[in-house]
């Protein structure tokens, strides 16, 4: 297979609406369509490295990393955390990155497509985005869905809670952490390699900014935004998914007014940019052409 073609990154720093800097990276030649991807919680940017390499690379490609995470500013207080700050930072970002007159589409994983709801009603968004991926996400009842620990009644629900909201040090990143984490986030057939690139890229992310999103992800509630998502949308699950299980994937399918079609994939877990590059690349590379000047 040829080696994918990488445009070396321009690198920009992006103030949001309440000063936090957001490390933003844009690829690709200046006048191509934009695709703007919005990363999960506890990674970062690179997440969407494995579907970015297998892009058209006439494509522009924008990523920026969430507050908190990668290179972008780590708010100082539990007020610079919430979902309008996520609202806030891809506002900034689209303003920053997209042209005036023209449209995106915007990709998010888990959280990043969280942040794409909590902006669905913003008029920035309405005005520079013209199709929208979500993958592996969900707008309500995160804990109370989640499979990650099968334990009986409310058990369950406890520790997909205490798991998001945990501020510990996690630890020196290992075969035992990636196994760990392999089961609560990876399907089973996911290999060593994507594994240890998880681990890793979550093992980087600060221990308090971890938790003070997953606090804000405990008490979800973003099925009125999700209604105001105009755009053509489609929605990922995944079967193996214990985080986001495809019960989000279908009650996002039955909110959104424009949703073009929701894919479940056999066997993915909740990491799909990971696990599943292909399939969302060309996801991407289709929104694109139908949606977007090409």
């Amino acid at each position: 297979m040829a080696t994918p073609h990488l445009h070396r990154a321009q690198e920009l720093d992006v103030r949001s609406a309440d000063g936090t800097r957001l490390h933003v990276e844009v690829r690709g030649p200046g006048d191509g369509p934009t695709v703007v991807f919005s990363h999960c919680w506890a990674t970062s940017l690179a997440s969407w490295g494995p579907v970015v390499r297998l892009l058209d690379p006439g494509l522009r490609v924008v990523l920026y990393d969430q507050r908190g995470h990668g290179r972008s500013q780590t708010p100082l207080t539990r007020a610079g955390y919430g979902t309008e700050k996520l609202a806030d930072d891809l506002c900034a970002v689209l303003e920053a990155t997209v042209p005036e007159g023209e449209k995106a589409v915007v990709s998010g994983h888990s959280m990043g497509g969280m942040t794409i709801m909590a902006s669905a009603p913003r008029k920035t968004f309405q005005d520079r985005v013209g199709a929208v991926l979500l993958t592996n996400t969900g707008s309500t009842d995160l804990p109370a869905r989640s499979t990650a620990f099968p334990l009986p009644g409310p058990l369950g629900a406890l520790g997909a809670k205490v798991f998001l909201t945990a501020s510990l040090p996690l630890g020196p990143p290992g075969p035992v952490s990636a196994k760990v984490l392999k089961f609560l986030v990876l399907g089973k057939k996911a290999d060593a390699r994507t594994a240890r690139l998880c681990d890793r890229l979550v093992h980087d992310c600060g221990n308090v900014p971890r938790g003070e999103w997953g606090r804000v992800m405990t008490t979800l509630d973003l099925d009125d935004h999700v209604r105001r998502i105009t755009a053509p949308t489609v929605v990922v699950g995944g079967s193996e998914d214990k985080l986001t299980p495809l019960w989000h994937a279908r009650h996002l399918g039955e909110l959104l007014p424009n949703c073009e079609e929701v894919r479940e994939l056999p066997e993915l877990g909740h990491m799909g940019p990971l696990e599943a590059p292909d399939t969302l690349a060309e996801l991407v590379g289709e929104l694109a052409i139908t949606h977007l000047r090409v």
